[in-house]
């Protein structure tokens, strides 16, 4: 993976899932193009544990109450940052992902960065998630005074 058409490929990947998201935000989201970007099957860890999940209307039932909480706690933008990639093989990879979360808070507009890791399987169409790592998305909220 080493050349730049497969870098090019995977941050070309979070713009798409960076406007995925954010159209989602706004009440737009085209949750059939949203699950194209995961995996038949995916693995998730926080600090609460590690999950396993498959991608399925179930799962795209949850990803709408997902944008519906962070609209719900005024979200209103998702920044994507910067990408760094860590090689896994010829096939997979770790996408270090900077966000920047944009919420208002009393009508003023308070940034939240934070880094997600991406798992990704660099198949011939183009790559998609099959898991992440992230931090302490609550603990995080609280600290910035959301929720």
């Amino acid at each position: 993976m080493t050349d730049p058409v497969s870098r090019k490929k995977i941050e070309v990947f979070f713009a798409t899932y960076e406007n995925q998201f954010n159209s989602a935000l706004k009440g737009k989201a085209d949750f059939g193009r949203i699950a194209e970007l995961y995996a038949g099957a995916f693995i998730a860890a926080d600090p609460a544990g590690v999950m396993t999940g498959e991608n399925n209307e179930e799962f795209q039932v949850n990803m709408a109450k997902g944008y519906e909480y962070y609209r719900s706690i005024g979200t209103v933008r998702m920044e994507c940052e910067g990408v760094e990639i860590t090689e896994l093989g010829d096939v997979h990879a770790v996408a270090h992902v900077m966000w920047n979360a944009v919420c208002i808070k009393d009508g003023e507009e308070v940034s939240i960065p934070f880094e997600n890791h991406y798992l990704m399987h660099l198949k011939d169409e183009g790559p998609v998630v099959f898991g992440w790592v992230a931090g302490d998305e609550a603990a995080l909220l609280k600290e910035n005074g959301i929720i």
